[in-house]
């Protein structure tokens, strides 16, 4: 068991991530604790890899399968441990494998000639904050409000580029202490302005900010 376990480390690693930022895509967690323990597993899977570089098995797979889903990490955190563990797969098993060192070259490449797009592309999507959920360092505070059963109404913009946006979406608030932890369900809806002003006059909805503010 203790041998398929680490044979199939990295595997197990990735579907965790898969797990985590695609299918429970709309549940969110941050705050220290959050950071902490993500800094923490970055740093150990890092470790755990190079240790045992030799018994991971299907690194090719995983490499190609990272490369292609960073851009849907939740958070920054979440990206790092995307791209430090290709990166650390790359470095562990170049020697080894010829179709690595192909991807590696191919890859090195891709980011090198697409550099400056990636780099706009990854502040639109996660922004500066590392604390930050993708999906939510996009909403005005102006125009954010918590509604009767459970509702979430905001408007939303990825910047001057982009036009405003709408949504109504339920949100469920498990955890809090604020700045310390926070775990969260939320879902992005998008409706049409005429839905949202409309949702916002006909139900009783408070402002996050006044909310916050009171307590």
């Amino acid at each position: 068991m203790k041998k398929f376990l680490i044979n199939y480390y990295a595997l197990v690693m990735m579907g965790l991530f898969i797990i985590y930022n695609l299918i429970l895509d709309n549940l969110k967690i941050s705050g220290l604790i959050y950071q902490v323990f993500m800094v923490i597993l970055i740093v150990t899977n890092i470790i755990i890899l190079i240790i045992f570089r030799k018994d991971i098995k299907c690194k090719s797979l995983i490499i190609v399968v990272y490369f292609f889903l960073w851009l849907f990490s939740k958070n920054t955190l979440q990206c790092v441990f995307e791209i430090s563990s290709m990166i650390t797969l790359i470095v562990i098993g170049f020697l080894g494998s010829n179709f690595i060192k192909v991807l590696s070259i191919l890859i090195t490449i891709f980011f090198a000639t697409f550099s400056m797009p990636f780099f706009f592309g990854y502040l639109l999507v996660f922004g500066m904050n590392v604390n930050e959920e993708k999906e939510r360092n996009d909403i005005y505070d102006s125009a954010h409000y918590y509604c009767e059963n459970n509702y979430e109404v905001y408007s939303y913009s990825a910047g001057a580029m982009d036009g405003f946006h709408y949504s109504i979406g339920k949100y469920y608030e498990f955890f809090d202490i604020d700045g310390i932890l926070s775990i969260s369900y939320s879902e992005r809806n998008e409706v049409s302005r005429e839905e949202y002003n409309n949702y916002l006059n006909t139900h009783h909805c408070k402002l996050v900010g006044d909310i916050h503010e009171s307590k």
